[in-house]
């Protein structure tokens, strides 16, 4: 059973994850969007997986790298972290079995060769802000 069937289901659409310590709270439809064979497994039904006593389901996964993803079942686009790597990405792309699209976007990350860490992104973005704003590196003059 998909994860989005569970809440037309009158089940509750949101979701208790503890990911490597972090609580995430989001909703089935969000982790539906990332079409991941683990996470549709895990949290339907019929999975026989015993649902967690306090309803908080454990993963022992980087919270960081699932901040992305879960970030791109909210948003359609890797928003990077300055912490996450692209191989980061493709390691945990393979534990939550994601779905093509959300794949390709990791895929096309992967083979940037600017793009080994989102620390390279975030650099380069100051840069061109910075370039593009001269005055806003520069103190105010009084």
């Amino acid at each position: 059973m998909r994860l989005q069937n569970m809440a037309e289901d009158g089940h509750s659409d949101w979701v208790r994850l503890n990911v490597g310590g972090t609580m995430f709270e989001t909703t089935r439809t969000t982790l539906a969007r990332l079409k991941s064979q683990f996470l549709d497994r895990l949290l339907a039904e019929d999975s026989g997986f015993p649902r967690p006593a306090d309803g908080v389901y454990k993963i022992d996964r980087d919270p960081e790298v699932f901040r992305v993803l879960l970030n791109f079942g909210r948003h359609g686009k890797l928003l990077l972290n300055s912490h996450v790597t692209a191989a980061m990405l493709e390691a945990d792309a393979d534990f939550y079995i994601l779905g093509q699209q959300l794949r390709l976007a990791i895929d096309a990350l992967s083979e940037d060769p600017n793009a080994d860490s989102a620390q390279k992104y975030f650099e380069a973005k100051k840069a061109m802000r910075r370039s593009n704003h001269p005055q806003a590196s520069s103190p105010l003059k009084q």
